[in-house]
């Protein structure tokens, strides 16, 4: 007993304090769900430190202490009742149930449970509670991933006796918008700087990951015009990580959108920003950065793609420079899996009438005079990419590069390039 009654002393003490941060820290499920996440991804654990693992382990133990004198309990809502001050009794009630549920494997019940617990804590949310909006916020994504990686609505386990199919992530973004959003965006405050409106990015953060998720990327959209609109506190005026963290997806927004200089600017900023030792947070914007880089002819270095372990780019960016487009193909071809899976494979292939520019530029340095026969791009072509290649291939990717700009001149039907006399090959980027 006295593991929950030192839990209970924990929470008035903080709840007297206005203590929103280690409130936040002691209602938290992050830690066990992430240790279950963990024993289903493998990989998991990868890049996470000594340190943060063994603040997961003594967290779990502490809960799973808690857990076994909750079961004995006939009457968990009295007791929390009795014992919990300030309104906070029904959410440190429901996020017992919920722990107990997740602990015996019932996801749909531990889901449900704290879904009830976020009802309860919005009906009693202040500005000074706001990191506790933003734990169970986090805490309701992880456990949609949860139970959404065990089987989803098995009876067996989750108790939905309605055998119904349930999608935990959609009913999440539904529980996110309509009740965590909707407590921050509803203050009517004057005074921004006291408005609970200040709360309402580290909740956005988490839609966004459940949209970019569920592949549903429309209603970002309607999230960046509410944040971004005069009601609301410039976002300079939020965390810094939160920051990083909504920069970091309108930048993808913007690469899904085909705004590859906003995506650049965005993406930039987060990996500028995003802490130095946070490698697994650096790689993942990286991932995107890099082909945006690409796209406006700016080349990382050999060095930091191999520091972030992103060597599948190396040749791609030297083949780039070089106009190499065999080089180019066969990278292509080598980690097709790779690039798909990170949804950047379009995006790289994009890339391709930039190596041809940079290859058809080496044939121009190498030719006298402004006329330039077909053959000798043709044998280029047949040189670097494909024996096959004729002249009216070649014609046509000679036609893609002055309608787009990175190639002046015309073309002589099956004769000659005409270059312009000044500049054929604009200096990249073009915009």
């Amino acid at each position: 007993m006295a593991d929950l009654t030192n839990h209970f002393n924990r929470v008035n003490e903080l709840l007297n304090d206005w203590d929103g941060v280690g409130l936040s820290h002691e209602l938290s499920m992050t830690e066990l769900i992430i240790s279950y996440l963990n024993s289903i991804n493998h990989n998991s654990h990868s890049g996470m430190s000594n340190q943060k693992k063994q603040h997961i382990q003594a967290k779990v133990n502490q809960i799973k202490k808690i857990d076994i004198v909750v079961k004995r309990q006939q009457d968990i809502d009295t007791l929390c009742t009795n014992k919990i001050q300030h309104n906070y009794n029904e959410i440190v009630a429901y996020r017992l149930r919920s722990i107990s549920s997740l602990l015996d494997s019932k996801y749909y019940d531990a889901f449900r449970y704290l879904i009830e617990a976020i009802n309860s804590f919005v009906k009693v949310f202040e500005l000074w509670s706001q990191d506790i909006l933003w734990r169970l916020s986090l805490d309701l994504r992880l456990m949609a991933e949860l139970a959404t990686l065990n089987g989803g609505n098995d009876n067996n386990n989750n108790n939905n006796n309605n055998n119904v199919t349930i999608d935990y992530f959609e009913e999440a973004s539904r529980t996110l918008l309509s009740k965590c959003f909707q407590a921050a965006n509803a203050d009517r405050t004057a005074n921004l700087a006291e408005s609970k409106k200040n709360a309402a990015l580290g909740v956005v953060n988490q839609l966004f990951q459940i949209y970019f998720k569920i592949n549903n990327l429309k209603l970002c959209k309607n999230l960046i015009k509410t944040m971004e609109s005069p009601g609301f506190p410039a976002l300079e005026s939020y965390p810094l990580n939160q920051v990083i963290t909504y920069r970091f997806f309108n930048g993808r927004l913007s690469v899904f959108n085909g705004q590859y200089k906003k995506a650049q600017e965005e993406l930039l900023y987060a990996f500028n920003k995003c802490p130095s030792d946070s490698i697994k947070n650096k790689r993942l914007i990286l991932l995107f950065l890099v082909p945006m880089q690409l796209e406006q002819c700016k080349f990382p270095k050999k060095s930091l793609l191999e520091k972030y372990k992103l060597t599948q780019f190396i040749d791609i960016v030297q083949s780039i420079k070089s106009g190499n487009i065999k080089q180019f193909n066969e990278c292509l071809a080598t980690h097709q899996n790779f690039f798909i899976s990170k949804g950047i494979y379009l995006i790289l292939e994009k890339l391709k009438i930039i190596v041809y520019r940079n290859l058809f530029k080496k044939v121009h340095l190498i030719t006298t005079g402004q006329r330039i026969p077909i053959g000798n791009f043709v044998s280029a072509l047949k040189w670097m990419e494909n024996d096959a290649i004729d002249i009216d291939e070649t014609e046509c990717i000679l036609s893609n590069l002055i309608f787009n700009g990175y190639l002046k001149g015309y073309i002589s039907h099956k004769v000659a390039l005409v270059v312009s006399p000044t500049n054929p090959f604009p200096k990249l980027p073009l915009n």
